[in-house]
């Protein structure tokens, strides 16, 4: 028997079907674990000095941003051992570790030179900002060096108990070795020079150029053959070096990114440290090659959204772009070239029509980049201490970590907003200009007749964004995104469940690298750095 269907209940049925069903807006707060991964997580936080313990074969790796030393299985790379503040390592830059598995390591950002001894215990010694390579000669003698912040060779008693000796205060050097001659060699980092240097001539020592590799240079060092290579860091090469006089370099690799350092273990494999994306390259001595960590993000801070719904990441010396998938389909790397001939790293970002406005704490640079070309239209570096900035009002306006303002950065004598204390977070709805002051907990709203207080008692606010009627705050002190009622002030959260428990390296700015949020047009961005995440909260089911 057919069942008979009313007229009625047959055009309640096709609008049922014709009409889509409105999803709901998630109620917020939205927790972490409800978000989708952006990219990947590295388990590392950026690599620099890498060496291969004599002692027990396994791959040390320094991290400043890490502010600690990570150990690794040569073969497999699996993480074996984390080294930071609580055994006396902080922010390491590069390291040696001798035959009883004695671990030195330098501290780029305060000037100390560290020790950890196997029985755990662990002393520094003051040599001065910038310490960086670090070395010993096969009679135990201990040299550093000094670059970025400041300059300089040095003899270090290896007990780290008498003052240090500076033997020559004019070089620039960075990650060097000794060679089978006994003299020791290092790359001048700015000229490309590798410089032969005899430690035992009198003060200062002497050196000469004994080859020049063609680019920035950081590290050379030699296999148990007596064979030298180097690393042109900007163009992610490591050379093996010819000292005939011709120059005749070879290639050994050559990645997309950059490398910071190598190290050989006692037969012969060289470990590589290719730092902003966080692998370990193992090359053998028949030149098989394998990476043996997986890239990833390893420093996420500022998180922004372009036009084309493209999500960009900072990640001090990296920009990630995103598109699909967990890899980045472009990305940014600073290769150490000249004021506005490329990218210059990166702590905060915000799109700016087709372009991106960028800034790097880390090299106080402000820089207007279109990520299609990577073309650079503006590149400030004469800020006092810039940790953000954005379009507001039809100027640049940046953020002055050392005068506690907020300034028109193509004009710092116009002065926004005075009186900060951690000026850092910065958000503009195109005629109110919004602040936070990370230290005081306080967000301003600014305008042409001055500034006010929007909110307050937010702990440890860092990147913010307008989203349409509301403020979106990262609150690192609570674990979460705020938003803040533009018209009210009233506060509720938006995002919780995030980590924020990243170390944050002695020396460094206090807030570390600033973590972001931005919207979409259909889903907020966040980035997590305790977990080395950004997550995806879109906005409908």
């Amino acid at each position: 028997m057919r069942t008979r269907i009313s007229l009625a209940l047959a055009l309640v049925l096709l609008l049922a079907v014709a009409t889509p069903v409105q999803a709901k807006e998630r109620p917020e707060p939205l927790d972490a674990r409800q978000g989708l991964e952006v990219g990947r997580a590295a388990a590392t936080n950026g690599l620099n000095g890498i060496y291969v313990s004599p002692y027990d074969g396994n791959v040390h790796v320094a991290s400043v941003g890490g502010d600690e030393i990570t150990v690794h299985d040569p073969n497999s790379g699996r993480l074996l051992d984390r080294i930071g503040p609580e055994r006396g390592v902080n922010g390491p830059d590069d390291l040696f570790i001798t035959d009883d598995g004695t671990i030195y390591w330098t501290e780029i950002l305060t000037g100390f030179v560290g020790m950890l001894k196997p029985d755990g215990t662990h002393q520094r010694q003051l040599v001065g900002p910038g310490v960086n390579p670090i070395t010993m000669s096969d009679d135990g003698r201990l040299f550093v060096g000094r670059l970025f912040l400041g300059q300089g060779l040095y003899e270090l008693d290896p007990t780290l108990q008498d003052p240090p000796i500076a033997i020559n205060g004019a070089l620039t050097l960075n990650s060097f070795d000794f060679g089978p001659d006994g003299y020791l060699y290092a790359p001048s980092f700015f000229t490309g020079d590798v410089l032969k240097i005899d430690v035992d001539s009198a003060i200062p020592v002497e050196s000469e150029v004994v080859t020049n590799v063609g680019g920035v240079s950081s590290a050379v060092k030699f296999n148990s053959l007596g064979e030298a290579f180097a690393v042109r860091i900007g163009d992610g090469i490591v050379l093996k070096l010819d000292f005939s006089g011709a120059n005749a370099h070879e290639v050994v690799l050559d990645v997309e990114g950059t490398i910071d350092n190598i190290a050989f273990s006692t037969d012969d494999v060289m470990y590589v440290a290719v730092g902003a994306d966080n692998e370990i390259i193992r090359i053998a001595p028949n030149g098989h090659t394998r990476t043996i960590t997986r890239s990833g993000l390893g420093l996420p801070g500022d998180v922004a959204v372009s036009s084309d719904g493209t999500v960009w990441v900072t990640e001090l010396f990296a920009l990630r772009g995103y598109t699909r998938g967990k890899t980045p389909t472009t990305s940014f790397y600073d290769r150490f070239s000249p004021p506005g001939a490329g990218f210059a790293g990166a702590t905060s970002a915000v799109a700016d029509g087709d372009n991106l406005i960028l800034t790097s704490g880390f090299t106080n640079t402000l820089q207007v980049i279109n990520p299609s070309t990577g073309a650079v239209s503006l590149d400030i570096r004469t800020l006092a201490g810039v940790t953000n900035a954005i379009r507001h009002d039809g100027d640049i306006v940046a953020t002055q970590l050392g005068l506690g303002n907020v300034v028109n950065a193509e004009n710092p004598a116009e002065v926004l907003l005075d009186g900060l204390f951690v000026p850092l977070g910065l958000a503009s709805d195109g005629e109110t200009l919004y602040v936070g002051d990370w230290a005081s907990g306080i967000v301003w709203a600014v305008d042409d007749t001055g500034g006010t207080v929007l909110a307050s008692g937010l702990v440890f606010p860092e990147g913010m964004t307008v989203d349409g009627d509301r403020l979106l705050v990262v609150e690192t002190g609570r674990q979460q995104v705020t938003a803040i009622d533009l018209t009210t002030g009233d506060m509720s959260p938006v995002i919780v469940g995030l980590d924020y428990s990243d170390r944050i390296p002695e020396g460094f700015f206090p807030f570390g690298i600033m973590s972001g949020v931005a919207v979409g047009e259909r889903s907020i961005y966040v980035s997590d750095d305790g977990v080395n995440k950004v997550y995806e909260f879109r906005r409908r089911r």
